[in-house]
């Protein structure tokens, strides 16, 4: 039964159905994904959920990921022609009522998250979340930078991408805070506020010679750099914040000058490389890594800096 597999996953991913070849991307991409068209349809699911609920030995702790792309220029996500807007008396009361009736706690959902391009962006957007959150009792996230398929895997949104969610927790006590303000209090924070992309433009690194390291550094042949290279997805950059980029090591890429570099650093596991297309004093773009396990293997092939400081 499909209800039953929806509770004992620990993501309950629901995606827009409007017909839109991403989004239909992303529902054939997770397993067991529910494309719904809006308010009405995601009500009936959730009732069905619940009658199911009530039978089975085992609700699965999960996310309620909903799915869709961000509408108007507030960037509020849509699901099908419904805009989910904290402003909207007809949104409010359908989390009051989910609230009132304990919905998503009954089907194990301790946090909802509003899946869709920037929809942290705006403050209208963030007002929104911190008001589900509110309503709810549960912690509300938002996204701060365009989402695609390859933020996704079969087991939905992608635990390597958390770092690109905003909570309403963060975002409670930004109502007595200017755009200005906030700009400057998150690049203290060392958290992303660049709500695109950002390209690898590897000609366009800082090339740099080699001093002592702190970090354990492995110089790279030119075919290595190549093959290393080839590994990362180069036009999904994004700032990750300081606490989750300490780097296992550093890849020195042999740049066009003799005795000059193009540094990359290794974080989480090879699931990520950072750059640095702003200068070495950056805090650093990271770039997601195909394989991390090949990128292990060229590592491993890779001879030892001797000046690195032990």
């Amino acid at each position: 039964m499909r209800e039953r597999s929806l509770l004992t996953r620990p993501r309950l991913t629901i995606v827009s159905g409007e017909p839109d070849f991403e989004l239909r991307r992303i529902a054939h991409t997770v397993t067991d994904s529910v494309m719904v068209d809006g308010r009405m349809e995601l009500e009936e699911l959730l009732s069905d959920l619940l009658i199911e609920a009530a039978r089975c030995p085992e609700v699965v702790p999960k996310t309620l990921d909903l799915i869709g792309h961000t509408r108007t220029n507030a960037s509020l996500l849509a699901l099908g022609q419904w805009i989910i807007d904290a402003a909207n008396p007809t949104t409010t009361a359908f989390f009051r009522e989910l609230a009132d009736h304990d919905v998503l706690p009954r089907l194990g959902v301790y946090a909802l998250r509003l899946l869709g391009c920037n929809s942290a962006g705006s403050a209208q957007a963030r007002a929104t979340i911190r008001k589900l959150g509110e309503l709810l009792g549960l912690e509300v996230y938002g996204t701060k930078q365009l989402l695609h398929d390859a933020h996704y895997g079969t087991a939905g949104f992608r635990d390597c991408w958390s770092f690109l969610l905003v909570a309403a927790s963060e975002l409670r006590d930004e109502a007595q805070i200017s755009e200005t303000a906030e700009l400057a209090e998150r690049e203290h924070a060392h958290v992303a506020v660049e709500p695109y992309a950002r390209v690898l433009d590897v000609d366009g690194l800082p090339a740099v010679a080699l001093g002592p390291s702190a970090i354990p550094r492995r110089i790279a042949t030119t075919q290595a750099a190549s093959e290393i290279l080839q590994l990362v997805r180069r036009h999904e950059g994004a700032v990750m914040p300081g606490l989750h980029t300490v780097p296992s090591v550093e890849l020195a890429l042999p740049a066009a000058a003799m005795g000059e570099y193009y540094v990359a650093h290794v974080v989480l596991g090879g699931e990520f490389l950072r750059f640095y297309p702003d200068g070495m004093t950056a805090s650093g773009i990271v770039f997601p890594v195909e394989d991390a396990d090949a990128l292990g293997q060229i590592i491993a092939t890779l001879l030892p800096d001797p000046y690195v400081i032990h």
